[in-house]
């Protein structure tokens, strides 16, 4: 079976290469990877030299999504909703004349449906398939609006007795499959064992220093002090758990979109592994020794769904003034929402919600 990926964060690579590596394993496989996050043509060099799959591919999707000109938004328009090629033909021509079986994705845009619009022209059966993006994104992908040129290219296509991408959706890849509660077909991907063969592909793609991780406690920290609405004061909770563990008992591994650096200029220990991500990381090493504590990251929860080892987890958001801060709240809601859910009570079992700061002790 032929299947193409088409892979904008690490978090799915790491879901497409724990599939490559169990219910994809006879497969020729093609991940058409973005430039959503750093070091991915990196990502994209290692797995060419490593051989893992047929093919790898980088898609510049920052200038096909994010830098547009006027122009390029009118070639979208006509050529994704009229026409049978369009300008997103150049990221596939090293596969152009492939007849693939299976196109899965998460992220659903124009991109999406340009590179379905092509693939299906060689096989008028190619199956639409979805991945997961974390344990808090099983319902969410098709809820949101797309933009215009995604609605009118599905119903100018249906009139036009072309195929189109939502007509076709089959699977949706997960680790959980009693959680997903859409349309699609649920397939369970098998959780990663410290002994799987993912976890050292995952070393040598990425590299990770895992002998900087010595301190007991890990703070992952979140956006909510500078988006989503009122600071909610987690820098304040942060110098908290400090003077209760001991700031040299304790790594601080800021959020990606934090430019500040007001952790290190007061002293924490904080992580220099910030490029890399966190899955990959927790997912190549062992952990189980170690305390993570987070308002509401899903980061910290996506390393241990994953994985067959879950670490010792609190949430922190109860400790935080998060009453005008809505993004915050809709976040802390859907966690509460997930750790209360019975099915997955063992999967948890080492994850708390905090009602005082000494509960993390």
């Amino acid at each position: 079976m032929k299947r193409i990926f088409y892979l904008r964060t690490y978090y799915q690579v790491i879901v497409a290469l724990q599939m490559v590596n169990t219910i994809c394993i006879d497969d020729q496989v093609v991940f058409l990877i973005s430039d959503d996050s750093e070091r991915t043509e990196m990502l994209v060099e290692s797995l060419g030299k490593l051989g893992i799959v047929y093919k790898s591919i980088l898609v510049k999707t920052k200038k096909l999504t994010y830098q547009k000109s006027m122009i390029d938004k009118i070639k979208d328009f006509v050529e994704v909703c009229f026409l049978k090629k369009n300008r997103y033909v150049i990221f596939l021509k090293e596969v152009l004349n492939e007849k693939f079986d299976e196109f899965i994705f998460f992220n659903y845009g124009v991109d999406t449906v340009a590179f379905y619009n092509l693939m299906v022209r060689n096989n008028i059966n190619l199956r639409v398939s979805c991945i997961e993006e974390g344990i808090l994104s099983y319902n969410s992908q098709f809820d949101n609006d797309h933009g215009k040129i995604v609605e009118i290219s599905h119903y100018t296509r249906k009139i036009l007795k072309r195929k189109t991408l939502k007509d076709n959706l089959h699977n949706f890849y997960c680790y959980y499959p009693i959680l997903y509660r859409g349309n699609l077909v649920p397939v369970q991907i098998p959780r990663i064992s410290v002994e799987a063969k993912i976890t050292g592909i995952l070393r040598n793609i990425f590299k990770p220093d895992n002998t900087i991780y010595t301190k007991k406690y890990i703070f992952f920290t979140s956006v909510y002090d500078f988006e989503g609405g009122n600071p909610i004061g987690e820098y304040e909770l942060v110098c908290k758990v400090a003077k209760l563990v001991g700031i040299d008992n304790l790594l601080v591994k800021t959020h990606p979109r934090d430019s500040r650096t007001i952790y290190k200029d007061h002293g924490f220990n904080v992580d220099v592994n910030s490029s890399i991500p966190w899955e990959a990381i927790q997912l190549s090493g062992d952990f189980s020794d170690k305390v993570f504590l987070t308002i509401n990251s899903g980061s910290v929860l996506s390393g241990s769904t994953m994985s067959e080892k879950p670490v010792k987890t609190f949430y922190m958001y109860k400790l935080c003034d998060i009453k005008e801060n809505k993004s915050c709240q809709k976040n802390a809601q859907d966690i509460e929402a997930l750790l209360c859910e019975s099915s997955m009570k063992e999967v948890f079992r080492n994850v708390r919600i905090a009602e005082k700061i000494e509960d993390i002790l």
